[in-house]
């Protein structure tokens, strides 16, 4: 191989410039890189939503659910499809394997929205379905648009004029407005009125149907132009309505505000809607283009809409923060920086304690420049700047100076020895150049497993991987170029003279406790490897007392509440709920502002959170608080008092998680009979109420619902010209008004709906008096005999003619009664069979698995008939895909080291005893967790993971140290004391730099955990590390100790 010192030497000015090169791409890249809180993630889930109106749940599911999922099941992307059935509406969520690659998911729904299009074709008449697959934009920047003052038209307006105004800058990639309702047109026809001016329904509907249609007319050649031709009489006026002559009277000007009242309005129930505060708002959400930094996008933001204020908004109208990403991640950004900053402080103040001032300033020169160079590699990379990858550099802290650390130890020791200055700054770099290009190989493979996981929690913390192998691989050229040109001019020659003698360089109390535990580790060998083996054993035993989790909370000063009440209830009476929990949060001096959402989650402001199912039922606050440490005192207050006063409602606040699961634990049951179903709930529910681990306990099973039934009476109906679809249409319009056509008030859209209200104006109390009408005329009493003669002799009239043709009849006539039935409101499936799943939340102060394996053995001991299945979901099952996903690539990292130790060693007792120190890092790993009292996360099991690879490379470093000194005639007892004295300094130091630089991570709710396991893995695997390869090295090469 190369000297690369030497060439260093050869080539000065090259190597200055090249390192400026780094430094000033470095300080440009991290400018101008893309700035986010999180990694992007690409969301692996779309959701379908089918309509067919007038169809009960189970229609729903036989004849729109079951075909669509089995075309959508046949993708083979797909992993699972979860669906919901309700009344007219059915919801499926579809979800591709984690392991289909992030440039092919939009292949993926474009195959899932050429199946859905292809199902359609073949469902029921009037059924429609529409994919969503936008889960994956993240509305970082979400506001609360507010109008004292002014209405809600003038509202929406202003929130057009935001999104246009918005969708213009150029890093924006999408607005979304959120909480409009739909305004119509309600033509609300008096019956009495009617009676009198004998006016039907079926005249009023004739009159509007196609009124506002746009029908072509033609072009008109006029010489050498062509003139576009028209017929008027469009409506754009609400009074145009009002003054149409109903079809029919044109005689005597009937006008279709003689009969009706025709108003303004908005569509009932709403079906979504916000509040901030108390006060009616708009949500502006928006969506920062991939790539971009949302710092800036935010900036652009902030100074479009100072100007809008500025020049459009009146008094009154204000635009409120409710979710801000931009602050957030310049405060973790700021807040992993300082850390980052301590953490090279710490290094570098260690290293002048302990090597000397110089050597301090050399190292630490060296770890700047690693850590800028590395920005501008990410740079070139297109990488973002973000809480892991910053969280990696103080990870990596004490990794990066590992080979500068080993290179000047080696300098300082052969300056001590005397050799010529130009060797002395060479010559250890092309000993030590391999084994420490392997170990820092090594090093970075034992990351290997999180970068090659497809999961979302590995995609999460890829750029660990990324960021490790880049500075890891610069550490080690810039510890052989750098290192060495740095220390030809700082390093002088020890001034007592030349020092050939080993025990002058080694003469230090450390030296001599480490001396004396080889001599009687090497004396007692067979005891030592025991006493490792009964260590191990009891770290094993202590693991089950460690505290489990797979991700923490984010520590912010937001969270979101969610509130359910059974479905069948009405939004307004969410909205009345929410108000007064929004009263009572105010009234507490720990909670700032309150927004409030009806009917969904407003927008997806944050990834690391769930998503709502929309529904009338459903309603959720986002509540913020005065500081993250009062939001975590008195969360759990809060949720009690609100569960004491709704004790009908599923009331849960929710902290952000990256596992954005609706649950934490969820037992689901698969099965063909929803009764079986229901009855293997009820009894999960039960064993959930019955154990204190568990609290917040909800199934997705919802009690039936009253469906008023109308007993048609066929033969009566058709006497009077009425067909099943005439009563139910006749129906709607007093239920809720049937759609008749819409037209344009300047830019704002205005449903027309025909309503038949009682005498008193008021929605009609006894449905068995609706007046049905037929939507074809009844020509039946034309044909009769009585009725021709009586036309024949005069005796019939004109009016009495229409009067009998568009006649009325009352609902009582043409039915039997109008029994009461019942009806599920949902019917839940899952990958093609019905089901129904418990959930339940661990109560506080319990992780999750634990509450989980409180009830697990007892729910498992349900009795399931044949055909029916048991499955855990939420955190169990994303923590079990995680860890499969991550541990199957282990094996392909282990594969790979072993080859890279049998290359460096020609050898496989080396590699051997290298692997057999890999267990020892449970005895640290445990002891750290138990002592500190940190979860066993899933940063922390990365960090075990990069644990194995720091072990490997401080070995690597003494085997090596090991091998040369036998080679070189030292005998082999000898050998092993002396090379442990000689790697003492180097691998204590690498350690040491390592677990202080860890210090400020320990403070980090995501990664502190990780900062733990190391620390504590690394302290005893370095002690380890000196004491048991001599021994096992010993042992498998029969080397006799005297």
């Amino acid at each position: 191989m190369m000297d690369l010192g030497k060439w260093a030497f050869e080539n000065k000015k090259l190597v200055y410039f090249l390192i400026f090169v780094l430094l000033a791409g470095g300080l440009y890249s991290a400018y101008d890189m893309s700035k986010l809180e999180d990694p992007e993630i690409k969301v692996k889930m779309a959701m379908v939503v089918a309509v067919r109106p007038g169809a009960s749940a189970h229609e729903m599911e036989m004849e729109v659910t079951e075909p669509l999922e089995k075309n959508i099941r046949t993708i083979g992307e797909v992993d699972n499809v979860c669906s919901w059935s309700y009344n007219d509406l059915a919801i499926l969520q579809v979800e591709i394997k984690r392991t289909i690659p992030d440039e092919e998911i939009e292949q993926c729904w474009d195959m899932l929205r050429r199946k859905v299009s292809d199902t359609e074709a073949g469902l029921p008449e009037g059924t429609s379905a529409k994919v969503q697959d936008d889960f994956g934009l993240v509305y970082g920047i979400f506001y609360a648009l507010t109008g004292d003052g002014t209405d809600e038209r003038e509202l929406s307006d202003y929130a057009r004029l935001i999104q246009r105004e918005l969708t213009n800058i150029e890093d924006v990639g999408r607005v979304a407005v959120y909480g409009e309702r739909e305004e119509c047109i309600n033509i609300e026809m008096l019956p009495e009125r009617m009676a009198t001016l004998g006016v039907s329904p079926a005249e009023v509907l004739a009159t509007l149907q196609g009124q506002n249609g746009i029908y072509y007319t033609g072009y008109y050649d006029n010489g050498p132009k062509r003139v576009r031709v028209t017929v008027s009489d469009k409506f754009r006026r609400v009074e145009q309505i009002r003054r149409m002559i109903i079809q029919g009277h044109e005689d005597d000007q009937l006008r279709l505000g003689d009969i009706a009242k025709v108003e303004e309005g908005y569509a009932t129930p709403a079906r979504n809607s916000m509040a901030y505060n108390g006060e009616t708002a708009l949500g502006i959400a928006i969506a920062a283009a991939s790539g971009t930094d949302i710092v800036k996008v935010g900036q652009q933001v902030e100074q479009r809409l100072a100007e809008l204020e500025a020049a459009h908004f009146p008094a009154g109208v204000e635009y409120h923060k409710v979710f801000y990403q931009p602050e957030r991640v310049k405060d973790a950004l700021v807040t992993f920086f300082i850390n980052l900053i301590e953490s090279v402080v710490i290094v570098i103040a260690v290293l002048m304690l302990v090597m000397g001032f110089k050597s301090g300033v050399i190292i630490g020169w060296s770890l700047i420049i690693i850590v800028i160079g590395t920005f501008s590699l990410l740079g070139m990379m297109d990488g973002t700047m973000q809480r892991v990858s910053l969280a990696a550099f103080i990870l990596a802290m004490g990794m990066l100076v590992d080979n500068a650390i080993v290179i000047i130890d080696g300098i300082l020791v052969d300056l001590k020895r005397g050799k010529p200055r130009r060797e002395a700054m060479t010559a250890i770099g092309k000993k030590t150049a391999m084994p420490l290009l392997g170990a820092t190989l090594i090093a970075i493979l034992a990351f290997l497993p999180v970068f090659l996981s497809p999961d979302t929690a590995g995609v999460y913390v890829r750029d660990l991987f990324i960021v490790l192998a880049v500075s890891l691989l610069l550490s080690w050229i810039l510890a052989l170029v750098q290192v060495p040109l740095m220390a030809d001019h700082w390093l002088k020659a020890d001034a007592s003279g030349k020092s050939k003698d080993k025990t002058s360089l080694y003469n230090g109390r450390v030296y001599q406790w480490l001396r004396a535990a080889l001599s009687f580790g090497l004396r007692h060998r067979v005891s030592s490897v025991l006493v490792a083996i009964v260590l191990v054993a009891l770290s094993a035993w202590g693991y089950k007392y460690m505290r489990h989790g797979f991700f923490p909370d984010m520590e912010y000063d937001q969270l979101y509440m969610e509130y359910k009440l059974p479905e069948g209830t009405n939004s307004t009476q969410v909205a009345a709920d929410l108000e007064e929990i929004r009263a009572y949060l105010k009234s507490r001096p720990e909670i700032g502002n309150v927004t409030a959402s009806i009917g969904g989650t407003p927008a997806r402001y944050n990834l690391v959170r769930s998503i709502a199912t929309p529904s009338l039922s459903y309603g959720e606050l986002i509540i913020d608080f005065e500081s993250p440490e009062a939001l975590v005192e008195n969360m759990d207050k809060i949720q009690q008092e609100l569960q004491k006063r709704y004790p009908d409602a599923y009331v849960k606040l929710k902290r952000y998680n990256i596992m954005y699961k609706k649950y934490p634990i969820e037992a689901l049951f698969t099965g063909p009979d929803p009764a079986v179903l229901h009855a293997l709930t009820d009894s999960a529910r039960i064993i959930m109420e019955q154990t204190p681990e568990v609290c917040l306990i909800t199934t997705d099973w919802e009690p039936s619902l009253p469906l008023l039934e109308i007993d048609y009476e066929q033969s009566a109906a058709r006497r009077s010209g009425l067909s099943r679809r005439d009563i139910s249409t006749s129906v709607l319009t007093a239920a809720g008004g049937i759609p008749v056509g819409n037209f344009y008030e300047g830019i704002h859209k205005n449903t027309i709906y025909l309503k038949c209200t009682g005498a008193d104006g008021e929605n009609m109390d006894d449905l068995e008096n609706v007046p049905l009408f037929s939507m074809m005329p009844n020509i039946n009493g034309l044909l009769d005999e009585e009725t021709l003669l009586k036309i024949k002799s005069g005796m019939l009239d004109r009016s009495d003619l229409v009067e009998s043709v568009m006649q009325t009849t009352p609902l009582k006539q043409v039915s039997r009664g109008i029994n009461v039935q019942w009806e599920p409101p949902v019917v839940p499936r899952y990958n093609g069979q019905r089901a129904q799943t418990v959930m339940c939340s661990p109560s506080p102060g319990i992780e999750t698995e634990k509450a989980r394996a409180a009830i697990a053995e007892k729910i498992e001991r349900l009795n399931l008939p044949e055909g029916y299945r048991l499955r855990w979901m939420g955190e169990k099952d994303a923590s079990t895909q995680t860890m499969h996903y991550l541990f199957q690539n282990v094996p392909l990292g282990i594969v790979l080291m072993i080859a890279i130790l049998i290359m460096l060693f020609k050898d496989y007792r080396k590699p051997a005893i290298i692997l057999c120190c890999i267990p020892l890092l449970a005895i640290g790993i445990v002891g750290a967790m138990l002592l500190s009292g940190q979860s066993f996360t899933f940063c922390a099991i990365v960090g075990a993971l990069g644990l194995i690879g720091m072990m490997m490379k401080n070995c690597i470093v003494l085997m090596d140290e090991i091998g040369k000194q036998i080679s070189a005639g030292t005998a082999p007892a000898e050998a092993l004391v002396s090379s442990s004295e000689s790697r003492l300094r180097p691998v204590m130091m690498a350690s040491l730099t390592t677990i202080l630089g860890m210090i400020p991570l320990l403070r980090d709710a995501m990664f502190g955990s990780m900062a733990a396991t190391i620390m504590g893995g690394l302290l005893f695997s370095t002690l380890a590390t000196l004491f048991f390869v001599p021994v096992l090295y010993a042992m498998f090469f029969k080397i006799e100790i005297k």
